[in-house]
């Protein structure tokens, strides 16, 4: 005969609740703190027991930020603002520090007066972050408050944007980004771009995510298709590198792959791009939902395709003026690259030109990474 044991007793049952979070959660009521004098912070804060603090909850809300992260000190006002809407929807707001110390500790707790906080402990953050597939911060974990006897909780989303989109929490609990983006369109929709989704000569459709409505989507399954066919003429390429040597067919392919490049990075997949159209086609067929990803990376991967593709163009114009052996070599390593760069694309899903914008580009010019190309 077995006993039924309260969820709330940490005494006698297993909680996936304190493995995240510990035995005790901060009550971040605190005053302004001097910067330093972090042991007069500690005096003025509070504990509350984990199944005390989350007692009556439905959801925890999870803001992961830390005092080095631009992005976290701009994002943190809002999760605060949120808080008494997250109360009225039975939400605990929690705080978890990513700070490199003490000192930064104390001063994110500062920045999120209003909201309770997880102790300083590095170990599990690093824990959670790898739990809920966390590789940028800031990020708004929504985990259902039940199920305390399994081995990790039920995520919800990374509501990060959400928020952003729904201040007031109108639509919580909010689903996953990919479930709300795949709505399926008919094929003349995806081929020649119309109406709610934007004019045909834009880079692609609008109104198909809900949390960013203005901003323009292409279709992955196309955009994988299409480097499918690209990957095809690479192999061409490099077969007339060292066998064929046909000066002729260098021009064709070249001329096929710069105005396929130039149409989409100035149009989109459609409706001038030939591989696109074709892509688009055999995506309508077998992938009638489609995935929505944003558009601008993918431009930005098309002009590093160009580039390589003039390069080699330009080489093989001055063939003359280079020696065969050196000839040989710029013009296999562009074709070597070009046919990587498309395999991983199509094969395994990996935009090196996306990679690059998110890591590099972005960075350089002081703006945030598309966390959706992530998804």
């Amino acid at each position: 005969m077995s006993t039924k044991v309260n969820p709330n007793d940490a005494t006698k049952t297993d909680d996936w609740r304190l493995k995240l979070f510990g035995d005790e959660l901060r009550m971040n009521t605190m005053t302004k703190m001097k910067r330093g004098d972090i042991e007069q912070a500690l005096q003025e804060v509070s504990f509350a027991s984990i199944p005390d603090a989350f007692d009556g909850y439905e959801y925890l809300a999870l803001f992961f930020g830390a005092n080095y992260c631009p992005f976290c000190k701009e994002f943190a006002p809002t999760v605060v603002a949120a808080a008494p809407a997250f109360a009225a929807k039975k939400t605990k707001v929690i705080f978890v520090s990513n700070d490199r110390d003490d000192l930064n500790y104390e001063e994110s707790c500062e920045k999120v007066q209003g909201i309770d906080v997880m102790g300083y402990d590095l170990s599990k953050t690093a824990q959670m972050r790898d739990l809920f597939g966390l590789k940028t911060i800031p990020a708004l974990i929504i985990l259902q408050n039940k199920d305390f006897e399994k081995d990790e909780p039920f995520v919800v989303s990374n509501a990060r944007e959400i928020l952003e989109l729904d201040p007031n929490l109108k639509r919580f609990p909010w689903g996953s980004i990919e479930k709300r983006q795949a709505a399926p369109l008919t094929a003349w929709d995806r081929l020649f771009i119309h109406g709610i989704h934007g004019n045909w000569w834009q880079l692609g459709h609008k109104n198909v995510s809900p949390l960013h409505p203005n901003q323009m989507y292409m279709d992955e399954h196309a955009v994988r298709i299409r480097a499918g066919l690209l990957n095809v003429i690479t192999w061409v390429a490099i077969m007339n590198v060292f066998y064929m040597r046909n000066l002729l067919l260098v021009n064709v392919i070249f001329g096929i792959v710069s105005w396929e490049f130039v149409t989409s990075m100035l149009f989109g997949l459609t409706p001038f791009a030939p591989l696109g159209i074709i892509a688009t086609l055999v995506a309508v067929v077998l992938q009638p939902s489609p995935l929505w990803k944003p558009a601008n990376p993918k431009r930005f991967a098309w002009g590093v395709g160009l580039m390589l593709a003039l390069s080699c163009f330009i080489i093989v114009q001055f063939k003359d003026e280079i020696s065969e052996k050196d000839f040989k070599a710029a013009v296999a390593a562009i074709a070597l690259t070009c046919n990587l760069f498309t395999w991983l694309e199509s094969a395994a899903g990996f935009c090196v030109g996306c990679f690059v914008y998110n890591n590099v580009f972005v960075k350089y010019l002081g703006k945030e990474e598309c966390k959706e190309c992530k998804l």
